[in-house]
């Protein structure tokens, strides 16, 4: 069986108070809607701009068409533990894509092991491109990266 790097992050209120801070990008302590869509895209959410819009208003308990730390924090209460997951998925496969060719080459994918802390000898590298490389492109799509972070999905 392949060997898969441990990707799991705890996702604390401290995390998201980070996250909140990071948006604000007026800094006046509240993310409009545009802050939050744009911070989120970034992170790899994939939801398109009216569902976003309905949990923001949804979540804007003032009204003010803005969202203050304590009304973020709510929200971000409620994110299925899933959505989380994906979504970290999605900007580690983004932030590893270096040449944003839309897939992940050797190279890349050793290099997300080296950063977990485990260096792989080129055989079991090459073991796990064969192995998971699905349409023998030699790199890695979206979904065969998936199959291999989880394989039991």
């Amino acid at each position: 069986m392949a060997s898969r790097p441990q990707l799991e992050r705890k996702y604390s209120r401290e995390y998201y108070r980070e996250y909140f801070l990071n948006a604000d990008a007026d800094h006046d302590g509240y993310l409009s809607f545009h802050e939050l869509f744009d911070v989120l895209k970034r992170a790899g959410y994939k939801d398109n701009e009216a569902k976003l819009k309905v949990y923001f208003e949804k979540y804007d308990k003032s009204g003010d068409n803005r969202l203050s730390l304590s009304e973020f924090l709510n929200a971000m209460d409620v994110v299925p533990e899933n959505d989380q997951k994906a979504a970290m998925m999605r900007k580690c496969f983004q932030n590893h894509d270096e040449n944003k060719d839309g897939k992940i080459d050797r190279n890349e994918l050793d290099q997300i092991y080296l950063e977990m802390g485990k260096v792989m000898h080129p055989a079991d590298l090459d073991r796990i491109m064969k192995s998971v490389d699905k349409d023998g492109t030699g790199a890695l799509d979206y979904e065969e990266f998936i199959a291999l972070m989880f394989p039991d999905k």
